[in-house]
């Protein structure tokens, strides 16, 4: 008996990632099942990108300023025309059965998402090193979950599903997986975590790149900066994450752990400033 496979289409996310984003294509393209499109969203890339992608048959579609995340993630799936929607940021790289072993998942209709574990190549320095133990947390390990948040970075989602909850909201900077994550769980449907798929980095990151990804991460759709919040993320740092960064045997990400909770507060609250004005 011949099984139909569905028709999945595909984007990829960018904004200032032309050094990597022809990989991230790559992984897409040369998925075991076939992709029917794939779509990239430059969100006002100043690196130009569209030079790393001539001869892929991708279609790029360009923002004239950078919106944010959940405008880039909106837009994407408005161009994609399929129901099944393989996502993937331009800085990551999926395996290459990605999508083969992540559709069985749908057969259950409550399924609006299977969502990737995101790994890293050996680090070559102490903020790699600190990237994979406090944001990937690759010495944590991590059982298949129902239920889980949502990470589009690299998944594979049903765009039905996102469409019925209301789909991207285009005024976050961040946190808008986690926003439409809750929305689809209170839904009723259901986002699995699948740590047998991977999704690698293929970029490092300077300190303040890794320290703007922690802000984005935790600082949570309201950006809190009250001086309560400031003061437990203080404690938080010293007790459990510089603690960490020693019992793994390297102190050099001590200084990291330490200015995580400090960067967060200034960050949000440079940015409430501004909307203030």
């Amino acid at each position: 008996m011949v099984v139909s496979v569905p028709a999945v289409g595909a984007y990829v996310l960018c904004h200032n990632n032309a050094r990597t984003v022809r990989q991230a294509v790559e992984s897409v393209a040369r998925q075991t099942l076939p992709i029917d499109e794939i779509v990239v969203v430059d969100d006002a890339s100043d690196d130009h990108p569209d030079e790393e992608l001539r001869g892929l048959g991708v279609r790029v579609v360009r923002h004239d300023r950078n919106l944010g995340r959940g405008a880039a993630r909106a837009r994407a799936m408005e161009e994609v025309r399929h129901d099944y929607v393989l996502c993937c940021d331009a800085s990551k790289r999926l395996e290459l059965t990605f999508v083969e072993r992540a559709l069985p998942w749908f057969n259950d209709e409550r399924v609006a998402a299977v969502v990737g574990r995101i790994t890293q190549p050996p680090a070559r320095g102490v903020v790699d090193r600190w990237r994979g133990r406090h944001l990937l947390k690759l010495d944590t390990a991590q059982p298949l979950r129902h239920r889980a948040a949502l990470v589009t970075a690299g998944a594979l989602i049903r765009a039905s599903a996102v469409g019925a909850v209301g789909g991207y909201d285009p005024r976050l900077r961040h946190t808008e997986d986690a926003d439409l994550g809750v929305r689809l769980l209170e839904a009723g449907y259901d986002i699995v975590g699948d740590p047998d798929l991977h999704v690698e980095c293929i970029s490092s990151n300077t300190l303040g790149e890794v320290l703007e990804r922690y802000w984005r991460w935790y600082a949570g759709a309201n950006e809190e900066a009250h001086v309560g919040a400031y003061w437990k993320t203080i404690g938080y740092s010293i007790k459990s994450m510089a603690v960490a960064d020693l019992r793994a045997g390297d102190p050099r990400g001590v200084p990291i752990s330490l200015l995580c909770p400090h960067y967060q507060f200034w960050r949000s609250w440079q940015r409430r400033r501004r909307r203030r004005y």
